[in-house]
């Protein structure tokens, strides 16, 4: 079927106002859902008008529940008319008001509404309370090992009392304690090898290489013209 913008205006129409479902809505307007799907698909402006419209829906639809639960929790007054008729003197035909009576009650507030609201602002805290917890955690400091035990099983069993009474609870961190010890001795052994393999090694010693004696020069010949065997008389 062809795209009509008259269509496609009444569609919006009744989608905002909630009065009909998708299928009720192509019954009434004459197309068949397909094609109400394939409006969607193929006309983006369709299909950002039917989107627009289901948010304002949804919108009207939880400022309606507010207000709705805002007299629950406050009270409110609901009013009732009861209105009686006669037949018109001048025109039998028709009927004439006799008289008007409105009626006003006070419904006190609702009980569960109030219990709903805090029950809802509570798991809103406790939500709050696990993010903060997991942003900033609690580093509690313990003396003993057993003191950081039991707050071990607390936490295993989900910060509820019992846990130490729990067979599996109480295993596992067991376990745990068991694996921290190991890992805690094989890093002590690591670092004990270390500081005997520093304290065995020593650094060799520096051969020092004896020095030559120097040699006093031989004297220059200072009268290279006497003969063999003679010498100047100032020697």
């Amino acid at each position: 079927m062809k795209y009509s913008n008259k269509t496609a205006t009444r569609i919006i129409e009744m989608l905002e106002q909630d009065l009909f479902g998708i299928s009720e809505i192509c019954k009434i307007v004459n197309i068949n859902p397909k094609t109400f799907y394939d409006w969607k698909k193929t006309r983006s402006d369709f299909n950002d008008a039917v989107d627009d419209a289901i948010t304002r829906r949804e919108e009207t639809l939880v400022a309606s529940a507010r207000i709705g639960l805002k007299q629950l929790l406050e009270g409110y007054v609901q009013k009732k008319e009861k209105v009686t008729y006669v037949p018109d003197k001048d025109n039998p035909v028709e009927d004439m008001v006799k008289c008007r009576v409105v009626e006003k009650k006070f419904c006190p507030p609702s009980i569960r509404a109030i219990k709903y609201v805090l029950d809802r602002e509570e798991r809103k805290k406790d939500k709050d309370r696990l993010l903060a917890s997991e942003r900033h955690p609690l580093v509690i400091e313990v003396q003993d090992e057993e003191t950081r035990r039991q707050l071990m099983i607390l936490k295993e069993n989900g910060f509820r009392p019992g846990g130490s009474l729990n067979p599996e609870v109480v295993a596992a961190v067991d376990k745990e304690l068991e694996e921290e010890n190991k890992v805690k001795g094989e890093e002590r052994k690591t670092k004990n090898g270390h500081e005997q393999t520093e304290q065995v090694i020593e650094h060799p010693p520096v051969i020092q290489l004896p020095v030559a004696p120097l040699e006093k020069p031989k004297p220059k010949n200072l009268y290279p013209f006497l003969p063999p065997g003679y010498t100047s008389r100032t020697d």
